[in-house]
């Protein structure tokens, strides 16, 4: 029967609990610390040689006390649950290292652990913050547009026909005929202004609807610059979950969770729902039909589909995301485009199966 463990020192095979390979840590604590971290919910890459050294011997499977952390890495092993626990001290003692070695690394690792992992925390709270900030961000430019366009359409109000993107609006107002619009608008926009219906503004009238609109555009200048932010924090922070779901998206999905380790804790059914919380409730509550889906809806793949499959993509997408933010929590390997590209194939499986049913 053959064992793997590992701890501070690095990773070990044992037989009959005797070493008989292991693949050592690097000395510093900080190293040590980061092959811990990923060992938590997930597999660092000594372990990984380990176990491909194992398999070309013709082991086909090792006893290990937390096989969970192994499945879905292809590792191509049986990994069997050993309830047996290995004393590091007894590891240190085989191979020559003294109690006080060992003691001393251990406190050092956890120490640089705990920094890792508050480090992780605080950074959770930055993209919180910032998604919240988003959020603001676009509540006041939508009631400042409201508020320009009907302010603007006291003197222009066929601009409120002719204009309907709401940031090209704000550039008309702000920046007259030098505004990026297609050649064939502004013809009909000098048109339409020749016979205008609006009442007459002086030009100190017109001078603070321009203010206004000038504020509306470094808004929104703020907006895109905060969703870079948001996009650079997410590679750093989720890079799984970002390419699976889409930066902006998957920042909103932590937000709401609270952090990627709750978030990295739901089951797929509760991140289905995330957002929608008051229907849920409310399905409680009445028992009528419980919702679909959360925030998720905003993926474009859910909110273009037909309304009978939402329900099904929206399961299928949560799925993933949940094995995604697994992988972003416990640092393990970057498989989001692998989870975007399985997540797209099922998808349009599930359309072609409906086209031909129907």
């Amino acid at each position: 029967m053959i064992k793997l463990t590992t701890n501070v020192l690095g990773t070990f095979a044992l037989k009959n609990g005797k070493i008989i390979k292991r693949i050592p840590f690097p000395s510093d604590p900080e190293e040590v610390a980061e092959r811990l971290l990923q060992i938590e919910g997930g597999v660092c890459r000594e372990e990984i040689q380990m176990i491909d050294e194992l398999r070309e011997t013709g082991i086909k499977e090792i006893h290990v006390q937390n096989p969970g952390r192994f499945l879905g890495k292809n590792l191509e092993m049986d990994f069997i649950e050993d309830k047996e626990s290995i004393n590091p001290l007894d590891i240190a003692r085989e191979i020559g290292v003294s109690k006080k070695e060992i003691s001393e690394l251990i406190f050092l690792s956890n120490l640089e652990l705990t920094k890792k992992k508050l480090r992780v925390l605080e950074r959770d709270q930055i993209l919180i913050q910032a998604v919240c900030s988003l959020d603001d961000i676009e509540e006041v430019s939508n009631r400042l547009i409201g508020r320009l366009r009907e302010w603007y359409s006291l003197y222009f109000p066929e601009l409120d026909t002719l204009v309907k993107k709401h940031e090209l609006y704000a550039e008309i107002i702000a920046l007259g005929d030098k505004a990026p619009i297609d050649p064939g608008i502004a013809k009909n926009i000098r048109d339409a202004k020749k016979k205008s219906m609006g009442m007459e503004f002086s030009r100190s009238d017109l001078n603070e609807v321009k203010k206004l609109s000038d504020l509306i555009l470094k808004l929104n200048s703020f907006r895109r610059d905060t969703e870079e932010y948001i996009q650079e924090l997410m590679q750093d922070i989720s890079p799984n979950i970002s390419a699976l779901a889409g930066p902006i998206l998957g920042a909103r999905l932590i937000s709401i969770a609270g952090s990627l380790e709750r978030l990295s804790r739901f089951p797929a059914s509760t991140i289905q729902i995330l957002g929608a919380e008051e229907s849920f409730f409310r399905f409680l509550r009445t028992k009528k039909k419980p919702p679909k889906h959360g925030i998720i809806f905003q993926l474009p793949e859910i909110r273009s589909s037909p309304k009978n499959l939402r329900g099904k993509i929206s399961r299928i997408f949560a799925s993933k995301l949940a094995i995604a933010a697994k992988a972003d929590h416990f640092k393990g390997e970057f498989i989001g485009d692998k989870l975007r590209e399985e997540f797209l194939k099922r998808v349009e499986d599930l359309k072609k199966v409906i086209t031909i049913y129907n």
